[in-house]
């Protein structure tokens, strides 16, 4: 699991380091935010085993993630698939959205969790943001 966890974070690095264009670095950071659920809702399920220093790169890479995830990724007309107009017309509701994902992130990396419960207890607000933003302003294509 901490070798896949490296690759992606190498990847994302990468991946947005190479990106110019906004959306492209959206979506990059949007791909690290997955990375990092990947490794963690396995072991918040138990179907992996808890590892805190996979949990401990995987809840710093969200937060970096959410970090990036600022106003400049979303310029009016920056649609893109998957994201909904709804983005650009209702804009105080989405930052409002995303300040509160950046300041759970930044309490999950404070805490570090050192076992499953407390891997629960600092992720479960991060996936319960996920989902808002993801009910209010995705489109599944």
């Amino acid at each position: 699991m901490l070798k896949t966890l490296a690759c992606g974070l190498l990847t994302c690095a990468l991946s947005t380091a190479a990106f110019a264009d906004v959306v492209d670095n959206r979506r990059a950071a949007m791909d690290q935010i997955r990375v990092g659920a990947a490794t963690l809702v396995p072991m918040m399920k138990g179907a992996a085993d808890f590892d805190a220093k996979t949990a401990e790169l995987a809840l710093r890479m969200t937060y970096a993630a959410a970090i990036a995830f600022d106003g400049s990724l979303f310029p009016e007309g920056s649609s893109s698939k998957g994201a909904s107009p709804a983005i650009w017309d209702t804009t105080e509701d989405f930052d409002a959205k995303r300040a509160e994902f950046l300041t759970n992130a930044a309490a999950a990396v404070s805490a570090l969790p050192t076992d499953l419960e407390g891997l629960k207890a600092v992720y479960q607000p991060l996936l319960g943001n996920c989902a808002a933003c993801h009910t209010s302003y995705r489109i599944k294509n």
